[in-house]
């Protein structure tokens, strides 16, 4: 949010008065920081496609399957059988799922849109405005799933584990 400023006028008479930096290296010390800021975030963005698309959604998909089966299997045993967990988890880790794959389809399109943006200022604050707001929209229902998933399931380890964890 401070950045824009960086090159407001008081803020170069300032440096330039004092001999720190001229006009030309503040504006190049501005459109770098903006730069790495962008490619920053698009990497982590990118990142969380990935791990989204390819470890969390599959294996979230796939648990809720075991708990389908699980529930046919026990009720095909026994008309009767109180299938509350497998049913309520199934419903949740489904609409859990759908959110996801969304937030999921928009990043993609928002990052192919950010592709498009040439002003060093402009996309970043796109990244900033747009695509942590995407992140975000992932990142919801994965910390929810998270909560419901087994932790032989989840395809990462827990906070608890990567601190306690004895291997």
């Amino acid at each position: 949010d401070a950045l824009p400023h960086y090159t407001d006028e008081k803020n170069v008479k300032l440096f330039t008065k004092h001999k720190i930096y001229t006009e030309v290296e503040m504006q190049s010390r501005q459109d770098i920081i903006l730069e790495t800021y962008a490619k920053t975030i698009n990497i982590e963005a990118l990142t969380m496609l990935d791990m989204a698309r390819k470890d969390i959604l599959p294996a979230m998909s796939e648990y809720s399957a075991t708990l389908a089966r699980d529930a046919a299997a026990k009720t095909s045993f026994d008309p009767d059988a109180d299938c509350t967990y497998e049913k309520e988890n199934i419903k949740n880790l489904c609409a859990l799922i759908g959110a996801c794959n969304r937030a999921v389809k928009k990043t993609e399109q928002d990052l192919i849109s950010a592709k498009s943006i040439t002003d060093g200022a402009e996309l970043a604050e796109f990244y900033k405005s747009t695509i942590i707001d995407d992140m975000k929209a992932i990142r919801i229902p994965a910390d929810e799933m998270e909560t419901i998933a087994s932790s032989e399931k989840w395809p990462y380890p827990s906070y608890g584990e990567l601190l306690f964890g004895i291997r």
